[in-house]
């Protein structure tokens, strides 16, 4: 087991402590534990390295090709958040960014000795998990929130459509929320981060290459239609980018999330009693 420094050592057995301190009786604790976990989660991932490197490569990315684009389209901007919110380096920063915020989440824990520490407190499976995926999920949220200065300065040359806008954002905590479930499912399965990462990943590309199993059936065929409900590429080009928010489309991001974050639990406690 890697020895961490005892700075570090103290700083999580602080945090355990006082998370511990915050608990109380009944549905309270299932409220405040895991609100304590993503406080001290997210307080991590702000100071991490990794998340520094995620937000400098994240707005770099986006600064880039929302400039390439107002030039490529001569500014049209229904164009430009059509492609800024559909494009390729759109895809990349969906599928990528999540499973780097996540891949610590747990793997981390239990490759440093302190997830142990973290059971101590009281704090149930169910809660660690619920608050691991707060805690990214709502700095996944920021970093797209990041995004909206952008969207700003280019309204003052011209019309966005803010309808447009608020319905790519729904789609965008959605999808966030289903990347990020998942990122949290691949932490939980292993004590390697960077395995987590890669597994996340995978997982992702798997959901997002859905839209390509159409051209296996004929046009017209039953099986395009569902193909098109599951897909993600579908979803933002043909409903989020036109101002559409489908609540058919809301229930299967959260549900799949919920899914996934049920199937890291039962990770959690089949390696606790193995």
């Amino acid at each position: 087991m890697r020895r961490e420094p005892a700075g570090r050592a103290r700083g999580d057995a602080g945090g355990l402590t006082r998370l511990a301190a915050s608990g109380g009786a009944g549905v309270g604790v299932t409220l405040r534990i895991p609100c304590a976990i993503a406080r001290r989660e997210l307080l991590s991932l702000f100071v991490s390295p990794v998340a520094t490197i995620v937000l400098f490569a994240f707005l770099l990315i986006h600064g880039a090709t929302f400039h390439f684009y107002l030039r490529a389209l001569d500014g049209e901007l229904p164009a430009v958040l059509a492609s800024q919110f559909g494009g390729v380096p759109f895809w990349f920063l969906c599928l990528m960014i999540p499973p780097l915020i996540t891949m610590r989440s747990i793997a981390e824990e239990r490759r440093a000795g302190t997830f142990e520490l973290l059971v101590s407190t009281g704090a149930g499976d169910a809660e660690i998990i619920a608050g691991k995926f707060l805690a990214a999920w709502c700095f996944h949220t920021l970093l797209w929130l990041s995004v909206l200065p952008l969207l700003v300065l280019a309204d003052r040359t011209g019309g966005i459509d803010w309808g447009v806008v608020v319905s790519l954002y729904a789609g965008l905590l959605l999808s966030g929320a289903l990347y990020t479930a998942v990122g949290v499912l691949a932490s939980s399965l292993t004590q390697n981060p960077l395995v987590a990462a890669v597994l996340g990943v995978t997982a992702n590309l798997a959901i997002f290459f859905v839209n390509w199993l159409r051209v296996l059936h004929p046009p017209g065929a039953l099986e395009i239609r569902y193909f098109e409900y599951l897909s993600p590429v579908h979803h933002f080009g043909n409903d989020f980018t036109q101002g559409v928010i489908d609540l058919r489309v809301a229930v299967l991001y959260l549900g799949t999330a919920l899914w996934a974050l049920f199937l890291a639990v039962k990770a959690l406690e089949r390696r606790r009693w193995s």
